[in-house]
């Protein structure tokens, strides 16, 4: 039987992701026999016929598709397209925000035939097993289903407990060449979910707040086995939380410098549970860069939100990271309970601190309440006024609540600021590439480079003017790719042209021959070269 399973594109300008759940939930299926495809719209530009093609071409008998909230919109627009070319097929989704959603999606979205609640590993093989067999989905645990405009959610099924039982997941299903080309780095994780209880997240309520870890040889294994079979030098470990075991951390470090891996990789982190010894190992091992949640510098919200942080605590811990040689990157919320311009200002001046004494790179968000969240289904009890269930505005760059003490305007004239901030940080940029620093000059062309590749992959530029039927040699076929994508983006022939041949020298992008002429493709190619 075939399954096609579909990541929905986020409608953002920023660079994705390898979709690492899509990948688990393939691997199971593929250890269970089933033969499995990913449409990978994180890295290709959304269009509804392009699921129709893929519908008419490979007919699969079972269409799964994840989201979060942001994107629900478009995930089950998607899944509506199935059911118009094939309504035989059956749909499902999953994700964050469809498991708290159950009535909002089931009802309104009948084109919908069930959704995976939390976990699905083992869900989505036992729904291929049901369809494959040609029975009911009733008897599958860990789903919902509408029957008689009734919602009707099974028995639940409990998380899986030994992780290292997993399938690992299906890389080679995902155009692994096209998130080379963007410098994105591959995904992995170490551990499943998060013991902290943040009001803002739903991860303890869907997952539960006991977190359960791999072996670390296995995920160093894994580790080998993603630099050898997909060419990524550089990870991104998506666990929640990936410090919370400083034992775990450290064996999987020894491990890493024990096979004298040339890695180099960045985290999720508390801030507050750094030490020196613990940040150093991980520097030797290839750790690069923290992420950290600080959310706010104001200790009512912090205490409110359930955060556990101080502006002090937080400091230490910057420290820390930072005198150990790691790059540090940390997240403000603006809007959460208790908001008012006296906080507001009290996280701006944190930020400029903490960059100005440390380095520290930081980013603003606006709370956007999620299904599932305290905040979203207590809104009222923390002084928060949810303005709209317009889901596709869910993406933390509009006003989505009010307080007492902050309108919408005051979080748009926040976000106003700090854009201004990212402005003058690229302006001194460049001028100290002007000047001659190799460092801020390399910046320069990383950004150059990732704005160009962004902008060809979501106007579809290689589908679209790859075709060069009038010429007859490759350095002609070439030629002719740099003037229309010049013509097509408005951009500076220079850029286009140093753009191409890098990506063309990396073989990213090759040349087919069809017919009298030739043809520019992203590369088939998992890995690099």
């Amino acid at each position: 039987m075939r399954v096609l399973l579909i990541s929905t594109a986020h409608p953002l300008d920023e660079n994705p992701l390898p979709p690492l759940s899509l990948a688990y939930l393939a691997g199971a299926l593929e250890r269970d026999g089933f033969e499995v495809q990913i449409l990978d719209f994180l890295v290709m530009r959304y269009r509804p016929e392009k699921v129709r093609q893929k519908l008419e071409e490979y007919s699969p008998q079972l269409v799964g598709v994840t989201c979060v909230t942001m994107n629900y919109p478009l995930a089950t627009e998607m899944l509506k397209v199935c059911k118009e070319v094939d309504p035989d097929v059956v749909t499902v989704i999953g994700g964050p925000h469809v498991s708290f959603a159950l009535e909002d999606t089931l009802l309104k979205s009948p084109w919908i035939d069930a959704v995976v609640i939390g976990e699905g590993d083992q869900t989505v093989v036992e729904l291929a097993r049901a369809v494959a067999g040609g029975g009911s989905i009733a008897g599958v645990a860990g789903i919902a289903f509408a029957e008689d405009g009734v919602v009707v959610r099974t028995e639940s099924r409990p998380l899986i407990q030994d992780i290292d039982g997993l399938a690992l997941p299906s890389r080679h299903l995902i155009p692994s060449v096209r998130y080379h080309a963007l410098g994105t780095p591959c995904t992995v994780i170490t551990s499943r979910w998060c013991p902290y209880g943040c009001l803002f997240c739903s991860a303890s309520r869907m997952f539960g707040r006991k977190v359960r870890y791999r072996t670390p040889g296995l995920v160093v294994d894994e580790i080998e086995g993603i630099q050898r079979d997909f060419s990524f030098r550089e990870l991104n470990i998506v666990d929640d939380t990936f410090t919370v075991n400083h034992d775990h951390v450290r064996e999987i470090c020894e491990e890493i410098l024990r096979r004298n891996l040339d890695i180099i990789w960045t985290v999720y982190a508390r801030v507050d549970n750094m030490t020196e010894e613990l940040v150093a190992l991980m520097k030797r091992a290839g750790c690069r860069m923290m992420l950290f949640g600080i959310e706010s510098a104001d200790e009512g919200i912090l205490k409110t939100i359930g955060k556990g942080l101080t502006p002090d605590g937080m400091r230490r811990g910057v420290k820390i990271a930072t005198d150990a040689g790691l790059e540090v990157f940390s997240s403000f919320i603006i809007g959460l309970p208790g908001e008012n311009a006296d906080t507001i200002l009290k996280s701006r001046s944190f930020a400029a601190e903490i960059n100005e004494t440390y380095g520290v790179q930081y980013g603003y968000h606006m709370l956007s309440p999620l299904p599932g969240t305290d905040l979203y289904e207590k809104a009222d009890d923390y002084g928060l006024r949810i303005l709209t269930t317009d889901w596709a505005q869910f993406d933390a760059n509009h006003p989505i609540v009010e307080t007492a003490d902050m309108s919408p305007q005051m979080a748009i004239e926040a976000m106003a600021f700090y854009e201004e901030v990212i402005e003058k940080a690229w302006y001194e940029v460049k001028r100290r590439a002007e000047a001659g620093d190799e460092r801020f000059s390399a910046r320069l062309e990383g950004k150059e480079s990732r704005e160009f590749i962004w902008s060809l992959i979501q106007g579809d530029g290689i589908e679209n003017l790859g075709a060069a039927k009038a010429v007859t040699d490759a350095d002609a076929a070439e030629g002719e790719l740099v003037h229309r994508i010049t013509q097509a983006l408005g951009q500076s022939a220079d850029i286009v042209r140093r753009q191409v041949r890098n990506l063309v020298e990396k073989e990213f992008l090759r040349l087919y021959r069809e017919g009298d002429g030739y043809c520019w493709r992203w590369s088939e190619g998992s890995g690099v070269g």
